[in-house]
């Protein structure tokens, strides 16, 4: 694995999976702390060496959640080792009428276009009732699962990076820590080979291409966004924990059984 900036084991090398990273390890207020080796996150495996395919089943994941929509998922089959033993989770219906990032590319141009584009988006990304329901089931799979858990979207960074926020706020990770896990994804080791990955489908979707700025926002994340979501979150629902509750079927009750399941 590579490390992050404190240090910590956060990146699994791959080949063509990117961001994939373990989310665990961090601190718990009032004690603890995320375990590591069962909380991974990622872009989709559709591209997926066998070197890939050979990490991923050396990690041995019982669940494996996928938050992209039915086209998504029919334009780009992921890829998986032949012993997977995981229950897999998939949207019914869709949860993007395309990858998030090409969302956001559809119309503007410029890289503060895009920017807000992006930005705004986030606020409604909480609410795609698609997405909640495919959130949800994470969160309860969460709860029950005895073993290494994956969930990812197309780039691993947006709809993915959001439930990854709300899971760590529920368990109690501080805020500043969360938003340092939402902001590795600028840090992934594979992000010029993702550039370019990504600038090409834009290209191929929309005929046209974007400058070297606007690109840069649409491959990465930013403070902004994440703060946009949470901020929508709790203008509607008051907390993170009300919308769990409210939105994703998640009580009190199974945020104590995800504590009592995730943290060391």
């Amino acid at each position: 694995m590579l490390t992050s900036k404190d240090g910590t084991a956060r990146f699994v090398a791959t080949q063509r999976i990117h961001n994939f990273r373990d989310f665990g390890g961090y601190h718990i207020a009032g004690g603890g702390k995320l375990a590591t080796g069962v909380l991974f996150r990622s872009g989709d495996t559709s591209g997926a060496s066998q070197s890939d395919l050979s990490v991923i089943s050396a990690i041995d994941p019982v669940v494996l959640v996928d938050l992209r929509g039915d086209s998504e998922r029919a334009a780009a089959p992921c890829r998986w080792p032949p012993d997977l033993r995981a229950r897999i989770f998939e949207t019914d219906g869709e949860s993007a009428k395309m990858a998030f990032h090409e969302e956001a590319a559809e119309n503007p141009v410029s890289a503060s276009s895009i920017t807000e584009e992006f930005a705004s988006r986030y606020e409604n990304l909480p609410f795609r009732p698609h997405l909640q329901g495919i959130y949800a089931k994470y969160l309860e799979a969460l709860a029950t699962c005895d073993g290494p858990s994956m969930v990812f979207c197309t780039a691993g960074k947006d709809r993915t990076g959001v439930i990854v926020a709300i899971l760590q706020t529920l368990l109690g990770v501080h805020s500043d820590d969360v938003m340092d896990e939402y902001l590795l994804t600028n840090c992934a080791p594979d992000s010029d080979a993702q550039i370019s990955r990504l600038r090409t489908q834009i290209e191929h979707r929309f005929g046209k291409g974007l400058s070297e700025e606007a690109i840069r926002v649409v491959t990465r994340v930013d403070p902004a966004f994440l703060k946009r979501a949470f901020d929508t979150i709790c203008e509607h629902h008051g907390s993170i924990e009300a919308y769990a509750e409210t939105k994703l079927n998640c009580p009190a009750s199974q945020v104590e059984a995800l504590r009592a399941t995730l943290i060391v």
